[in-house]
């Protein structure tokens, strides 16, 4: 029997990851370390834009022509809790070659450094069906969790490609906390006129009579492996992140365009 979501989702239900553009100077071969976790440090998010407008073309004769202008870029925003500086990483970037989400004890992050785009994913299923497993303390950096949604059952996938940030403002009032809004953009489409925003739901692992979700993995099939610019998968057994079929294979990580 097909399961259908739920009649809506809470705060709990969604798992927000973000995933830097693979950078050989810089990043690790390590697929398990490429894919960040952030739903623990945001209270809320907001998207908007996306707008195509269209124009109406008046001709002698009383006639009318209407036609569509390319799609606008679509915003995203976050509202965050600030206590360190993973999410000024995704601002700014850093030139420290170690510098990732969840391990930026020690690592500078400044304004001449160079922003990186993002592979935003959110991913909306019942909590009770997520797998997880915590990261210890080390190094400095605060320990924190590992989330991926279960593989056999339904989920809402959302996944915007090449994300930049543009502002990341920060305040604090003496009866409150420190808290920030990121705010990140990115077009309609690519170079390569493919999609850089993908909505789907259904399986991630599919019989034959369930609605499965297109693959990141493959281009098989109607996998989106090029589409969406880059390899992803997970495993629930060990809950992990995987950016590439192997460690060794980064040619695929994001951003891959084939």
């Amino acid at each position: 029997m097909v399961s259908p979501l739920p009649d809506h989702f809470e705060g709990e239900d969604v798992i927000i990851t973000f995933e830097k553009k693979y950078d050989s100077t810089y990043d690790s071969t390590t697929r398990t370390t490429a894919i960040h976790n952030v739903e623990g440090k945001l209270l809320n998010w907001n998207r908007s834009g996306g707008a195509q407008q269209t124009e109406d073309v008046f001709t002698f004769g009383g006639r009318t022509f209407n036609f569509a202008k390319p799609r606008e870029k679509f915003t995203l925003e976050f509202e965050v809790v600030l206590n360190g500086t993973n999410l000024s990483l995704v601002h700014f970037g850093s030139s420290d070659s170690s510098a990732t989400v969840n391990a930026m004890a020690g690592k500078a992050v400044k304004s001449n450094d160079s922003p990186s785009e993002w592979r935003v994913i959110f991913w909306f299923q019942e909590a009770a069906y997520h797998i997880s497993r915590t990261v210890s303390a080390t190094g400095g950096n605060q320990a924190y969790k590992v989330i991926v949604p279960s593989k056999r059952q339904p989920l809402l996938r959302w996944v915007f490609c090449d994300c930049k940030a543009v502002t990341f403002d920060k305040e604090m009032s003496a009866d409150e906390y420190a808290k920030g809004t990121l705010t990140l953009e990115f077009s309609a489409t690519d170079s390569n006129a493919n999609a850089n925003a993908f909505e789907q739901e259904g399986y991630y692992s599919a019989t034959t009579s369930e609605p499965a979700l297109d693959s990141m993995a493959t281009t098989a099939s109607g996998g989106i492996l090029v589409e969406a610019k880059g390899y992803l998968d997970y495993v629930t057994t060990t809950a992990n992140w995987y950016a590439g079929s192997t460690t060794t294979n980064v040619a695929k990580r994001y951003r891959y365009t084939g």
